[in-house]
């Protein structure tokens, strides 16, 4: 509507304006336009290989069209002369002479030259790192592009790419992944020219390698690649500027030949036309590229030439970008100081664009620069800088979210893009037809506007017709669904009830089926949030109101959360003044809406913190307000809180339902609902509610007969599930459990405690801590965990020499096929769904263990470690060939201890002592005397020394003690075993 309105004001304006520039003339002589013409050629030929050339031919324009008062053609001239100055990093003329052709094409309206000048301005304020005014020139080019027939839609595909890098070089991947959806669906209209494609191919390839998905961006760059084939002439430019990226993409996939091959190949070729702004960027990524290879010296002299580069021509983003890699390089380098100039000036370069991954990495950057000279407190202070950026920047945006973005804009929007389109460009038409007599323009332009408001009249009422019918179906599926869930719910917790009223129970099995308990009513009390909302969008939910003291009602229910405020030691305070008043409430609602709001207090207060419930009646309201500590929210958080499945953050389970049904409940009440949080304070809940009968119609009061008697407060208490510790044999089995599930954890635990050495973390992070510190037999992980999941975390397990031996076991509720590909890829040794049963979990943890045993038995007997011969990780394979040479070098020597044995290995003696046991069965010590007995009885069968020095020779000193271990080892003397 806003288009149609545009042009028709434009039409208007027109007919007026034929005057007031006459001193230009609008056309010129054929025999001009062909010189004009060949010029242009000449230019687009020469701009990139020879600027200079160019820029003769773009002066040759100027002088013609000034010669003969061509607007038009002076306007473009300016233009191309900025293209000029563009191609030689000279920003500040290219400024200029664009500002000139706006100017000029807004005097004389020349709406194309508009909009090219604008999306120049918009390119070139991005180079400049100026991404505010680069937005703004964008978004003026675009909306200049509605007021004239743009040719294949060119400037407005183009502004589009331009405006989606400007959002790129913010990181607002959203918003720039917008754009370049925008030009996909003007392709697929109308097929663009291929350059103008290939760039939005780039882009999206950009976008994809930000977010890390290599594979995608690969194949954006290459599409690119085959549309700039298909422009006629030389395109050698075009495709090197392409390879620049493709060798970013090979980098990250750790195939350096080829990203070295492909980054000095555009190096070569930029270097020859001397195009200092690719050359520039080229030597960042060759700089990453040696620095891989370890060839420092190259690395730091490819970025000191882009830093210098790109601050010459004040590229301040991208010079920031140097300033980091040669932060990283002092920080590989050891100079602390260096780093920190190098970063501090990053700091000061990245002030206009204020790119927050630039600003994180400063931080973080700083951090470790501090902690290397040994002022932690300095990097204390910046590492917490750098993690509230970094946290800020995943709740803003995620791949996931990218792709969200993507298919709601394939399937909802892109067919309504396309129709715009086609109608602007009809309208264009139109317009044209018309110009000669305005008064049939506005009548054809009102009828059009007449049908298009008929027609979205007529669309509305369809869409309208189809959420009538899709609300209906979604209740009905609630409805459905909640009322299925009902009789497997009344399976599962009948036989629990039973199995928990019989007192042959020990104190274990108690405390499992008491879980399990918890739980059913946890998934019994979600069915039955899932069928208050679908009664409550069919209009189903009605109010029962019914007089009681509400006061011992709210305490009746707030004493239900005793047990689990103890059980996280918060201090848990109720405060209701207890008036012997009457109140009028329907104690369904009510019950929702306290045990929703105290629920979620009980979930998100730390343990220790507090919760307080306040509560009295104020005249014909009642008011309570429900207070809890240490979980802030902020403004967004607060607007949004009362959105049905919202969710303050990914690590926050829930379902996001729970305070969207207690919004609508009070709201249904006729009451009020607010949230407030102070930063550094609590976060409290404020319900008000009406509580006379005059405030409810007759349909709302419950009748008399159903009315309930006060019933008084009921305590609320469990049996004390605590189990005593069993103490576990010294030799037993060390299980390291990884879950951020709590009850997980203790369940597991339950089930192996009586035969393991248990130790639990909480998330991935801490698991591979622990497993670093402790070696464990075996570990159980789940998969979707916080901070580090479980397939991260197998494989760093897997990929670390110390820990490349433990067998992995993980749970998860991913069932697909591809998912437990996934495990296996990463190194897991089994693979377990939930849910899963007690017996089968032993089952495969004990084969995994056998299994190891086996091992252990193959390498205790070997004289020299094989371990080619026996399926293991090539980790472990490294520590074997590592372990071997050690062995070799030093079995003999009789002062070689099991202490010089782990400082030869660079670990922990425990470390090495665990390792060794896992993988032989036997500690450092028994190890070294086994291999130094195997190694006489060798020596024995081969008859090279005399029975007296053979002991020496194996690094025995003492010849009797000799004696003594052989014959424990093999049954029998050296004398006997050499006859």
């Amino acid at each position: 509507m806003k288009r149609v309105i545009f042009l028709l004001a434009l039409l208007l304006s027109s007919f007026f304006y034929a005057q007031e520039n006459d001193e230009y003339v609008s056309t010129i002589s054929k025999e001009d336009s062909l010189v004009i013409a060949s010029y242009r050629i000449k230019l687009a030929q020469n701009i990139n290989p020879y600027p200079d050339s160019a820029f003769y031919y773009s002066r040759r324009i100027k002088a013609l069209t000034v010669q003969r008062m061509y607007g038009i053609g002076i306007a473009d001239a300016d233009y191309l002369i900025g293209q000029c100055h563009k191609r030689v990093q000279q920003n500040d003329s290219a400024i200029y002479y664009f500002k000139e052709a706006l100017t000029l094409s807004r005097a004389i309206d020349h709406r194309i030259g508009m909009a090219r000048a604008y999306n120049s301005l918009c390119r070139t304020y991005y180079l400049m790192g100026e991404m505010e005014a680069s937005i703004d020139a964008c978004e003026k080019a675009i909306e200049s592009t509605y007021s004239f027939d743009d040719p294949n839609n060119l400037v407005f595909a183009d502004s589009h790419i331009a405006l989606s890098t400007a959002y790129s070089r913010q990181n607002k991947l959203q918003e720039a992944i917008r754009m370049l959806l925008v030009v996909d669906s003007v392709h697929k209209a109308e097929p663009l020219r291929p350059d103008v494609i290939a760039a939005s191919y780039q882009n999206l390839g950009s976008i994809y390698l930000d977010i890390e998905n290599y594979d995608a961006s690969e194949d954006y760059y290459i599409k690119a690649n085959d549309e700039f084939k298909k422009i006629p002439g030389d395109v050698s430019y075009y495709l090197n500027t392409t390879h620049i990226n493709l060798g970013r993409v090979y980098f990250y996939k750790n195939d350096l030949e080829k990203a070295d091959s492909l980054l000095t190949l555009s190096y070569n070729f930029f270097s020859s036309i001397q195009d200092e702004r690719n050359i520039a960027e080229i030597s960042t990524y060759l700089g990453q590229v040696k620095v891989k290879n370890n060839q420092l010296l190259e690395g730091e002299a490819y970025f000191k030439e882009g830093l210098s580069i790109h601050k010459k021509y004040q590229r301040n983003y991208e010079a920031s970008l140097n300033a980091l890699e040669l932060a990283k390089l002092s920080i590989k380098k050891e100079e602390p100081d260096i780093a920190i100039a190098y970063l501090q000036e990053a700091e000061s370069l990245n002030t206009d664009s204020q790119n927050s991954l630039v600003t994180q990495e400063t931080n973080s950057l700083l951090a470790k620069s501090y902690a290397l000279k040994g002022d932690f407190k300095e990097a204390f202070s910046y590492s917490e800088k750098a993690t509230h950026i970094k946290d800020s920047l995943q709740k803003i945006q995620s791949a996931e979210k990218i792709k969200e973005i993507e298919a709601i804009y394939q399937t909802k929007s892109r067919d309504r893009e396309i129709e715009l389109l086609t109608s602007q460009n009809e309208l264009v038409r139109e317009q044209k037809k018309n110009q000669k007599n305005i008064l049939l323009g506005i009548l054809i332009l009102t009828g059009l506007i007449g049908l298009f408001f008929f027609f979205q009249y007529r669309n509305r009422q369809k869409i309208n017709q189809k959420l009538k019918e899709v609300d209906k179906a979604k209740s009905t599926f609630f409805a459905n669904i909640s009322h299925e869930f009902r009789t497997p719910l009344t399976l599962i917790k009948g036989p629990l009830e039973d199995q928990l009223a019989t007192d042959s129970l020990s104190r274990s099995q108690r405390k499992n089926l008491l879980y399990a308990q918890r739980n059913t009513k946890r998934l019994e009390y979600l069915v039955e949030q899932l069928l208050a909302l679908s009664k409550l969008e069919s209009g189903n939910f009605k109010l029962q109101v019914q007089p009681g003291n509400l006061s011992r009602f709210i305490a009746s229910q707030a004493e239900a959360f005793s047990f689990s405020s103890q059980e996280k030691q918060i201090d848990y305070t109720i405060h209701l003044k207890d008036k012997d008043t009457k109140e009028w409430f329907d104690r369904d609602a009510m019950e929702k809406i306290l045990f929703n709001l105290i629920g979620n207090a009980v979930k998100f207060t730390p343990e220790h913190g507090t919760i307080e419930l306040v509560g009295e009646r104020d005249g014909t309201d009642y008011q309570f307000i429900v207070i809890n500590s240490g979980a802030y929210l902020n403004p967004v958080e607060r607007q949004n809180i009362f959105t049905r499945f919202y969710q303050t953050g990914a690590q926050n389970v829930g379902t996001g339902i729970g305070l969207a049904l207690t919004k609508e409940l009070v709201e249904l009440h006729k009451g009020s609902i607010n949230v407030e949080s102070e930063k550094e304070g609590n976060t409290s809940f404020t319900v008000r509610i009406p509580i006379t009968e005059e405030d409810f119609d007759a349909s709302e009061i419950l009748s008399a007969s159903l009315q309930e008697d006060e019933s008084p407060a009921t305590s609320f208490s469990e049996e004390n599930t605590e189990s005593t510790i069993i103490t576990t044999e010294e030799d037993a089995p060390v299980l390291l459990i990884i879950d951020d599930n709590a009850a997980i954890r203790d369940y597991i635990t339950s089930i192996f405690e009586t035969e393991y050495k248990i130790h639990t973390a909480e998330d991935g992070k801490e698991g591979l801590e622990k497993a670093l510190e402790s070696i464990p037999d075996i570990i159980i992980s789940d998969v979707m965990m916080p901070y580090e999941d479980g397939f991260s975390l197998t494989k760093k397990l897997k990929d670390n020499e110390l820990t490349s031996h433990i067998p992995v076991a993980l749970l998860t509720a991913k069932t697909e096929d591809k998912d437990k590909l996934q495990g296996i890829h990463t190194g897991a040794d089994a693979y377990i769904t939930k849910p899963f049963g007690s017996q089968f979990l032993k089952a495969t943890i004990n084969n995994l263990l056998e299994n190891r045993r086996k091992i252990q038995q193959r390498f205790s007997q070997e004289v020299v470690l094989l371990p080619k011969d026996i399926a293991i990780s090539s980790a472990d394979e490294k520590f074997l060939e590592r372990l071997q040479k050690v062995i070799d070098e030093h079995l003999v020597e009789p002062n070689f201890s099991a202490d010089s044995f782990s400082i030869e290995m660079g670990v922990s003696r425990m470390q090495l002592h665990r390792k060794l046991k896992a993988i032989t069965g036997q500690t450092a010590s028994e190890f070294l005397r086994s291999q130094r007995l195997k190694f006489a009885a060798s020596l024995l069968k081969k008859n090279k020394a005399p029975i007296s020095e053979i002991g020496y020779m194996a690094g025995f000193n003492d010849p009797s003690y000799f004696a003594k271990c052989f014959k424990q080892e093999f049954g029998c003397t050296p004398t006997e075993y050499n006859s």
